[in-house]
């Protein structure tokens, strides 16, 4: 036994160096083990639905947005001056004290010798007044205020002052009426003239302001001059009428066509008129050779 040790001891080496081609591998081997691979691991659980590990990512991006979608509060309303909040107009204000005026009519009108004029022309002083006499809504004495209210103004032109004056025929308490014309006084302090075209010396205005309380409908105000013309028909049929009419305002508009025509004369109380058509409430008239419409509240029909 000893020998036989030796003698295996004693046996030289040897190096065997393989060929090249004994170090190929068997591609038909690998190619089967790599399709049992794909098989069993990736093929068969998805064609089984079977999931044997976490989702991707992008799987559950569609849930994350529901779910953040459905988390977030409302959007806020658009701020004032957007386009969103300018494109619906704002409510009317309601349970509030409302104003309601009407153009201004003009009751007389003096030259640089203080004498008076018949035909005063136009004065473009509705543009500074009715935006200052609607404020009145605010003013304290206003507070509950039901009824209407002439507010006359003297214009003087050369001192260019700008007075506030009581009107005729209020039908407000004398208390209530004395604390509005003291906010319309102080409305009207810092008028300046310098841009209000005039022909004259001084003119009269009244301007009738009416008043509506908290949660009453604001109607539309009926005081005379050109309040009135406006509340008048539509239809365009004329009837022929004879007959004589005096003027019963102070003065009376007689214009190119009914409701809305160019001024063509202005007529003072109790001056004569031949009537000589009518169309609903208009009628028209004739006046030293000159014809125009009159609303028939200003001859008293």
């Amino acid at each position: 036994m000893a020998k036989a040790d030796m003698a295996k001891r004693q046996r030289p080496l040897t190096v065997d160096i393989p060929r090249p081609g004994d170090e190929q591998p068997v591609w038909s081997r690998v190619g089967v083990i790599a399709l049992v691979g794909f098989v069993v691991g990736v093929a068969w659980p998805r064609l089984a639905g079977v999931r044997i590990g976490p989702s991707v990512p992008g799987d559950l991006k569609p849930t994350a947005e529901t779910a953040a979608a459905s988390a977030a509060p409302p959007p806020a309303a658009a701020p004032p001056g957007t386009a969103e909040a300018e494109a619906k107009p704002p409510e009317p204000a309601k349970n509030q004290q409302q104003v309601v005026v009407g153009p201004g009519r003009i009751t007389r009108c003096s030259d640089k010798k203080n004498k008076k004029v018949e035909d005063c022309g136009e004065l473009q002083f509705d543009p500074i007044a009715l935006p200052r006499l609607k404020e009145l809504a605010q003013c304290p004495a206003a507070l509950g205020a039901d009824g209407k209210l002439p507010i006359g103004f003297e214009l003087n032109f050369e001192k260019k002052e700008v007075q506030v004056v009581k009107g005729k025929k209020t039908s407000l308490p004398a208390s209530t009426v004395s604390g509005i014309l003291q906010c319309a006084a102080r409305e009207f302090s810092n008028v300046s003239l310098e841009e209000v075209p005039h022909k004259y010396r001084r003119y009269s205005l009244v301007y009738t302001a009416t008043f509506h309380p908290p949660g009453a409908e604001a109607a539309k105000a009926e005081g005379g001059g050109e309040e009135q013309e406006q509340a008048a028909g539509t239809t365009t049929s004329e009837t022929a009428v004879s007959g004589l009419a005096t003027v019963s305002w102070d003065t009376a508009l007689v214009r190119g066509a009914p409701k809305e025509g160019d001024v063509v004369m202005r007529l003072v109380r109790g001056t004569r008129v031949k009537l000589i058509g009518r169309q609903n409430d208009w009628y028209k008239v004739e006046h030293r050779g000159k014809t125009g419409w009159m609303y028939r509240g200003a001859i008293g029909l």
